[in-house]
C-alpha cells in the first residue's frame, strides 16, 4: 500500500515538476535515478548541487533520503584512481532507479537527466576554464583562459558593457567551452584578405 501511495505521488509530482520534492521516499527514487542514469561518476558534492542547489529535492528530505540510502547500502562510496571518492549503486540502487522508468513520463525523467548530465559537464568545464573579471571605467573586460591539461588553447578578452553582461558572456562560454575555441579555429581558417579595388589603377 505504501509503494502504491508512494508512485502514485511520483507520478503526480511528475506531471507538475515545478516542486521540489518534500517526500523522502521520491527523493531516494530520484537520486537512484540521476545516478544511474548519469554514466559520468557523481561524488557527493556534485549530487547535491544537482538535487539541493537545482531545485529537484528539498534540503532536508535530501538529508534523510541520503542517510537512509547510505545506511541500507543503497548506495556506497567508491574509490577512484586519482583518490576521489564518487557514489556508486548497488544493486538495491539499480532496481530503485528503474522504479522511476516504469511510473513517472519520459519527460519528466529526461528533465531530471538533462539537469544532472549539464552538472557533470559544467564541473569537467571549470576545470578546464578560467574566467576573470575585470571591472573598467566603463565596462568590463572578461579574460578567459582554456587549457587541456597544462597545454594553454586559448587566452582571449572580451570586453562587456558593464559586469552583469561579462557574467552572462562567462556562463555561456563555461557552458561549452570547446564551441568557443572551434568557432574561432574555424573562423580564422575561412578569412581571407579583402580584395584590394583596381578599378581605377
Amino acid at each position: 500500500m505504501k509503494k502504491k501511495m508512494s508512485d502514485e505521488n511520483l507520478m503526480r509530482f511528475a506531471e507538475n515538476a515545478d516542486r521540489t520534492v518534500n517526500d523522502v521516499t521520491l527523493a531516494q527514487i530520484l537520486i537512484c535515478y540521476m545516478l544511474y542514469r548519469v554514466e559520468t561518476p557523481m561524488d557527493s558534492e556534485l549530487l547535491y548541487d544537482v538535487a539541493v542547489t537545482g531545485g529537484i529535492i528539498n534540503y532536508f528530505i535530501y538529508q534523510d533520503a541520503m542517510d537512509s540510502l547510505q545506511a541500507n547500502e543503497t548506495i556506497v562510496p567508491q574509490k577512484q584512481d586519482d583518490g576521489s571518492t564518487v557514489l556508486a549503486l548497488t544493486e538495491k540502487g539499480i532496481a530503485c532507479a528503474r522504479r522511476l522508468k516504469t511510473i513517472a513520463a519520459k519527460s519528466y525523467r529526461d528533465e531530471i537527466v538533462t539537469a544532472a548530465k549539464r552538472a557533470v559537464q559544467r564541473r569537467r568545464n571549470e576545470r578546464d576554464v578560467k574566467l576573470e573579471y575585470e571591472t573598467l571605467e566603463r565596462g568590463c573586460h572578461l579574460h578567459v583562459t582554456l587549457t587541456d591539461q597544462d597545454l594553454v588553447l586559448l587566452r582571449l578578452t572580451l570586453f562587456a558593457p558593464d559586469l552583469d553582461q561579462a557574467h552572462i558572456l562567462g556562463e555561456r562560454i563555461l557552458a561549452n567551452p570547446a564551441a568557443l575555441y572551434h568557432d574561432i579555429v574555424q573562423s580564422l581558417m575561412r578569412t581571407r584578405e579583402e580584395p584590394i579595388d583596381l578599378t581605377d589603377n
